[in-house]
This record gives structure tokens, C-alpha cells and sequence, in this order.
């Protein structure tokens, strides 16, 4: 391990912006992909499309870890943690895109929607979205995705709380009750396990353990452990959902979250402390403007389809040229979603973001494209 950073006033970690784009990836991937092709795939192609879900369980995790690293320090700073401008931050980061995504959602229902379409745009709108999800199942619409804001909004609720009052020993035990209270919620509600937040709690419990074992320090390990600790990673994630649907149960479901977890951390863990040398411009970019790009991401798809009139998804084992058309289809849609979400920060989200810096005591992620005097 390297020695703690001493500074207090600043912590910014260009290689977890990575980390925030394979996030995301993984999460179109999963979405995006059943989409274009036929589901009619073995067990090894179902899982490895399956696994990528857990792709909102790693921004969960990585969430935890920065929200609790950046709390501690402020702590450490000022003997204290403002929680008013916690909140202030937050609000500022979250809600106007989470809003003007819930709008466009509306407005896309519109033409052709029926009351009961709207029902779960109000949910949402009170950051109720991963409840009704739980409880009604999944939104099928543009906005369905933003159930898991909702489970953000939650864990925002007591972390800093919680940071504030609770010294760093406690803080382990919470975490580890945290844990508990996840499986137990897993184990008796069973239904609706992946939209429940208590469920998804786990995510941050393992978040916030990975930032008190580090305690500040970056992991100093070569590069193939680092290899190997990301394919770590994705073993726990395709095996979580490998032949899953042959033994049911409430074990299976603890098991499956158990795994994302596992896996979460490992990624996490096989990037902090990569040098920003080694890492792509373009990642670190994506990355910072993530956000965006998990807001808008099945806008395009759905564009991206209607214009080709494909009425049924493309059969991945028909031919090569079928194959093609789907990975072009894919591209076109990733494109697209790039293309929004890049604008959407430049004119959109930048300001919000600027008046967020003015209640900064720890200074975080930069905004994209302005100048970086670090």
C-alpha cells in the first residue's frame, strides 16, 4: 500500500472516472443487447449478458467509497461534517438531469400513453422509483433505469449522518449490520430483490468497508494482479448468473447479490492507484460525464431502432451479415448516447455543476473540459 495522502483538501482520482465508464458500459450492454438480439442463447451467452447488469451495483460500490472517503476527510479537515452542504451538493449533481430525464420520458409517453403509464413517472418523481419497481416490477420505458437514483437518494440519507457522529471503529460495525439487514431482506422478501433498496444496500456497505481498510492508501500491486483482479471481477459476475435459474431460492438470491458485491470490489480495487498515464483521455472524459450517459442511454436505442424498422430483434445465429447489423445497431445507439450526454454537460449540467463547487469543503472530480490546475 502507499502511504496515506496527507492533504486534506483535495481528493481526485482520474482512474475511478474508468472505473464510472465501465460502469456504465456494462449496464448499456445489458440493456442494449437484448434489445437487438434474439434471447434465445445458451447459458454461457445469457450469463456473460446477465453479468453486465451488475454494472449498477459497481457504481453503487464506487459511490459509497468516494462519498465516504471524501465525508472522512472533510472530518478530518474541519472536525466536522456539513451536512447542509452535503445535501446542497447533491441536489445540485442529482436532481436537474434526473428531472429533465423523468420530462423526457413524459413527454415521449404523451402521444400514445395511457394514465396508468404515468403512474410510475410520480413515483419516481418522489424518488420512490426502486419501490415501485420492487413492488410492480420493472418500468419498461426510457426512464426505467432511473430506479437506481432513487436507491442513491436513500443511501444519502443517513451517510452523512452517520460519517458525522459515528468514529471509524463504529463505522465497520454499521457497515457489517448494514450487511446483515441486506440478506435478511433478501432471504424474506425475495421478490423484487434487485429494485429493493435495503437489497442494495450491501453495495454501499462494501463501498464504505473498502474505504476504511484503505484508510486513505492506494493498493501498490503490479499490473497482471491488477489483470487478475478484474478478471476476479468478472468471474463473480458471470457466475453469479451461470445456470442460475436451475436451483431458485432465497440462498440463490444472497448469493447472486453476494457476488456483485465481491465483484464490485475487486474492480474497484484492480484500478485505484493505476496511473492516469496509462488510462485513455477519452475513458477518464466518459467517465466524468457517466451521469449523463446512464440517464440517456435508451433514448438512442429506441431511435436507433425505430429508424431501421426492425420490429423483431436481429437472431444473433442466423448469419454473419445478421451479426453485423447487430453490432452496428449497438455502436449506433452507444454513438448517440455519447453524442446527448456530451452536450447535455456542456450546456446543461456544467452550470449546475459550477454553483456545486461553491459548496465544496473537499475538492472532487473537476468539471469536464475546464481546466484541471491540480
Amino acid at each position: 500500500m502507499q502511504a496515506p495522502i496527507r492533504t486534506a483538501g483535495r481528493y481526485y482520482r482520474p482512474e475511478l472516472d474508468v472505473v464510472r465508464f465501465l460502469a456504465f458500459l456494462f449496464i448499456f450492454l445489458r440493456h442494449a443487447v437484448p434489445f437487438v438480439v434474439a434471447i434465445n442463447f445458451g447459458p454461457f451467452i445469457h450469463a456473460s449478458i446477465s453479468a453486465c447488469g451488475f454494472g449498477i451495483g459497481l457504481f453503487f460500490t464506487l459511490s459509497a467509497f468516494l462519498i465516504c472517503e471524501l465525508l472522512l476527510r472533510e472530518r478530518l479537515a474541519t472536525s466536522t461534517v456539513a451536512v447542509k452542504q452535503f445535501y446542497i451538493r447533491r441536489i445540485l449533481r442529482i436532481w436537474p438531469l434526473y428531472y429533465l430525464g423523468l420530462a423526457l420520458g413524459f413527454l415521449l409517453a404523451l402521444p400514445n400513453g395511457h394514465h396508468k403509464d404515468f403512474i410510475p413517472l410520480g413515483w419516481f418523481a418522489i424518488f420512490m422509483g426502486a419501490w415501485y419497481c420492487a413492488t410492480h416490477g420493472a418500468v419498461a420505458s426510457t426512464t426505467g433505469p432511473l430506479w437506481s437514483v432513487s436507491v442513491e437518494e436513500q443511501f444519502y440519507l443517513f451517510a452523512p449522518w452517520v460519517i458525522k457522529h459515528i468514529n471509524r471503529r463504529f463505522l465497520y460495525y454499521f457497515c457489517l449490520a448494514l450487511i446483515l439487514a441486506a440478506n435478511l431482506c433478501i432471504y424474506f422478501f425475495p421478490n423484487g430483490s434487485w429494485y429493493n433498496p435495503f437489497a442494495q444496500f450491501e453495495y454501499f456497505s462494501a463501498g464504505m468497508l473498502l474505504c476504511l481498510a484503505l484508510n486513505g492508501r492506494l493498493p501498490r500491486i503490479a499490473l497482471w494482479q491488477r489483470l487478475g483482479l478484474f478478471a476476479g471481477c468478472c468471474s463473480c459476475w458471470f457466475f453469479a448468473f451461470y445456470r442460475a435459474d436451475e436451483n431458485p431460492g432465497h440462498w440463490q438470491d444472497m448469493g447472486i447479490i453476494a457476488l456483485g458485491v465481491l465483484g464490485s470490489v475487486l474492480a474497484i480495487v484492480a484500478f485505484l492507484g493505476v496511473s492516469p498515464r496509462l488510462l485513455p483521455a477519452w475513458a477518464i472524459y466518459l467517465g466524468r460525464i457517466s451521469y449523463g450517459l446512464y440517464v440517456y442511454h435508451l433514448y438512442p436505442t429506441v431511435i436507433v431502432m425505430s429508424f431501421l424498422s426492425q420490429n423483431t430483434p436481429y437472431a444473433l445465429k442466423t448469419s454473419p451479415v445478421s451479426l453485423l447489423k447487430a453490432v452496428l445497431a449497438i455502436g449506433s445507439c452507444l454513438g448517440g448516447t455519447i453524442v446527448i450526454a456530451v452536450i447535455s454537460y456542456r450546456f446543461f449540467e456544467t452550470p449546475f455543476l459550477r454553483m456545486k463547487k461553491r459548496h465544496t469543503v473537499i475538492e472532487s472530480q473537476p468539471i469536464a473540459g475546464a481546466a484541471d490546475r491540480s
